[in-house]
């Protein structure tokens, strides 16, 4: 359980310091800012509204979720609406840089995290796992996913920036390399049938 309450603090962290990067947040992200400007709500708040279509899709895709995926859910979005309200907002370019940065290695560790501990994988992760259990890869599963939220979060007006692209091209390869390591290490196994 403590790698998966670290890696909840970790992607609520990393999505904050992108949200106040102001360089471009995540594709699920852009979906959320834009829900958060039409709505007036928090990011965080808008994270909920998201998670729980998540959750219902990957429930008809034959993922489950587990208690963790609804509470972890709950507590991401508590998590960014915390931290973006506690973080400063600079404006040069190199600290909102080093944000941005920080934020993605942020969010990765914690998707890594939450994956690997096979706790209950947060909401968007289910979906993908429901993808790949149909013989998608891990690659093309997250690639197709961040395309879609990207893709619903620009028609919201979500905060697209350089981050989306480097969060959504890399977010595929990065979870190829480190999901497996991080299940082997922890001695889970993801593999699921269909």
């Amino acid at each position: 359980m403590g790698v998966f309450g670290l890696a909840l603090c970790s992607v609520g962290l990393g999505v904050a310091l992108m949200v106040r990067a102001r360089l471009g947040v995540a594709p699920n992200d852009v979906m959320n800012t834009g829900v958060a400007h039409r709505l007036g709500w928090g990011v965080g708040t808008a994270s909920w509204l998201t998670s729980g279509i998540a959750i219902v899709l990957g429930w008809l895709l034959g993922r489950p979720p587990r208690a963790a995926t609804v509470v972890g859910g709950l507590l991401v979005g508590l998590a960014i609406n915390g931290a973006v309200a506690a973080l400063p907002a600079p404006d040069l370019i190199v600290a909102r840089s080093a944000m941005l940065l920080f934020g993605l290695t942020f969010v990765w560790i914690g998707i890594t995290g939450i994956v690997s501990a096979d706790i209950g994988v947060g909401p968007i992760e289910l979906v993908m796992l429901g993808i790949m259990d149909r013989g998608i890869s891990v690659r093309v599963a997250r690639w197709g996913l961040e395309l879609t939220l990207l893709t619903v979060g620009v028609v919201l007006g979500g905060a697209l920036g350089a981050g989306t692209a480097l969060f959504a091209l890399g977010a595929g390869p990065v979870l190829a390399f480190t999901l497996p390591r991080a299940t082997a290490r922890l001695g889970t196994d993801l593999r699921r049938p269909t």
